[in-house]
């Protein structure tokens, strides 16, 4: 619909509510929109609890990141003392050097000979070294010649005291040379395991490197999972909210149909109508919300037109019920059932059943006959008749199918579609897409209702059932409604291959494709019940 007239229907609704009913009804999707906003919170909070989950993976991040810091320090300052080490270490070899120099000098002091030892000491006394000078002067008073061995014994002697005291002090100076050799050894020692320690500290720091930043990878792997499940919980949220949109505007517009307007608060209304050549054409079937087509005697077809959001002032021709009828209809909780009679066999499944009777049997005042047709295909009703025999039932019955709202795309699986061809046998149906709907030819020839306009749903449903016998009447097929199968829709051009799965009695039948629900294009919609293998589209 346009902007005007969904503003339109918008403060119409909120006038009606607020003005004509003080104690209005709840709006008639809260409890689906109630559900999907429980699930969006729970999204939200599943949200909330993945961000925080992402923190506490970015603080791991953080303790990885100041290890790897750590790390830095600890090789940079152990580096700092290797080198430090190396430095102390490459001063070593000269530090020997030179006391290797030294030792050599100071041996080769102690090797000197004696001649070198009395030159010495004459050298002294030239010096005026005073203990020689005392020794040379007593030894030249002693000038007898039987006093000259004397002389030359205290000579002698005092060269060898002079030469041990030198041997002494050149023996200390060569322990002395000898002790800080060793301690230059020590100290190399002492630096290379040092020098081991600090490498083996710097491998053992660099190890937890490649242990660290594989943890930091795997967290942000991890991150990265968790900001694409947030994402999936956005995504899914997108499409709640859009589902919450959707029911808010269906709550302005028809549950059956999905067209604009307010629901009236009243049962389904469906009516069996006659299908053969002779009934046609009929009254009141263009104006149904749903029309289902369901295989009877002998390849023939007949129609069960369903009522909810519209009324008509004539339909017919009213034919009897089948076996079939109630088991599809109580999935519209306990609609009101038209229909001319029955034979024993299905009067009894139909009054077993939850369907409210408004047949002719028994509102005969409800129904007339025309008298421009024969008999049995002249019987006709309106919907107002029948739903004034029950003006207290105010339910609005779920429907069968959900729809799109304006400007909505179609499914995911939606293929461009040009008609299809069902042939239940003796009835052969074509629908062929003409832009704004599927017009329907029966046997060849165009199927137009009684004010000549052509049968052209808005959407055609196949569903594709299988049928037994009816224990009424062995002759009559029975359709199995309940269970799974595969389903074709036709709506705007395009069909979308599924599944139709029906799990209770009392609701309707799903349709999906790939577990996804198919929402149909807002208007009427026939739906052919047809067995596997009968149907051909293009």
């Amino acid at each position: 619909m346009g902007v005007k007239r969904f503003i339109f229907c918008f403060f119409s609704v909120a006038i009606l509510a607020t003005t004509t009913l003080p104690n209005a009804y709840a709006g008639p999707y809260d409890k689906e929109i109630g559900n999907l906003q429980k699930q969006i919170d729970e999204l939200n909070s599943d949200i909330d609890k993945v961000e925080d989950d992402i923190q506490t993976e970015k603080n791991k991040i953080i303790d990885f990141q100041n290890e790897l810091l750590e790390i830095d320090e600890t090789i940079a300052e152990t580096e700092a003392l290797i080198n430090s080490e190396d430095a102390q270490l490459a001063k070593h070899p000269i530090r020997l050097e030179l006391l290797a120099d030294d030792y050599i000098k100071v041996w080769s002091s102690r090797s000197e000979p004696f001649q070198l030892r009395r030159e010495l000491a004459i050298d002294s006394y030239v010096r005026n070294d005073e203990r020689m000078n005392s020794v040379l002067t007593q030894s030249a008073q002693l000038t007898d010649e039987t006093l000259r061995g004397i002389r030359s014994q205290i000579l002698y002697k005092a060269l060898i005291d002079e030469t041990e005291g030198k041997l002494e002090s050149v023996d200390s100076k060569m322990r002395i040379t000898g002790d800080r050799v060793l301690e230059v050894h020590e100290e190399i020692e002492e630096a290379r395991s040092k020098q081991k320690d600090y490498v083996q500290l710097q491998e053992e720091a660099r190890s937890r490197i490649p242990a660290a930043n594989e943890n930091i990878l795997n967290i942000r792997s991890g991150i990265k999972t968790l900001e694409s499940n947030i994402e999936n919980f956005k995504t899914e949220i997108k499409i709640l909210d859009g589902e919450i949109e959707r029911y808010r505007l269906l709550e302005l517009s028809k549950q059956w149909t999905g067209l604009p307007g307010t629901d009236i608060r009243r049962p389904a209304l469906a009516i069996k109508i006659d299908n053969v050549s002779i009934a046609r054409p009929q009254a009141g079937i263009n104006q149904a919300d749903v029309v289902y087509e369901e295989l009877v005697e002998a390849g023939l077809t007949r129609l069960i037109a369903i009522f909810q959001t519209t009324d008509s002032r004539v339909v017919g021709p009213v034919r009897s019920a089948r076996t079939s009828d109630p088991p599809l209809l109580t999935g519209f909780d306990s609609p009101l059932f038209a229909y001319s009679g029955a034979n024993r066999g299905t009067r009894e499944v139909v009054k077993d059943s939850d369907l409210t009777d408004v047949g002719y049997d028994a509102s005969r005042e409800s129904y007339w006959r025309s008298t421009s047709r024969r008999a049995p295909h002249n019987l006709f009703t309106s919907t107002e008749r029948l739903w004034s025999k029950h003006p207290n039932r105010d339910e609005i019955p779920e429907p069968p199918f959900t729809f799109r709202t304006e400007n909505s795309p179609l499914h995911a699986n939606a293929k461009k579609a040009d008609g299809v061809f069902i042939d239940f046998g003796h009835a052969e149906i074509d629908y062929a897409w003409n832009g704004t709907g599927w017009e329907r030819t029966h046997n060849g020839e165009p199927h137009g209702d009684g004010d000549g306009v052509r049968v052209a749903p808005t959407n055609i449903v196949i569903q594709f059932i299988s049928y037994g016998k009816s224990a009424a009447d062995s002759r009559s097929p029975e359709a199995v409604t309940k269970g799974s199968g595969d389903v074709w829709v036709f709506t705007d051009g395009h069909l979308i291959e599924g599944k139709w799965e029906r799990k209770k009695d009392s609701e309707p039948a799903e349709i999906t494709s790939d577990g996804t629900p198919i929402r149909l294009t807002p208007g009427n919609t026939w739906v052919a019940l047809a067995k596997p293998g009968t149907a051909t589209w293009r």
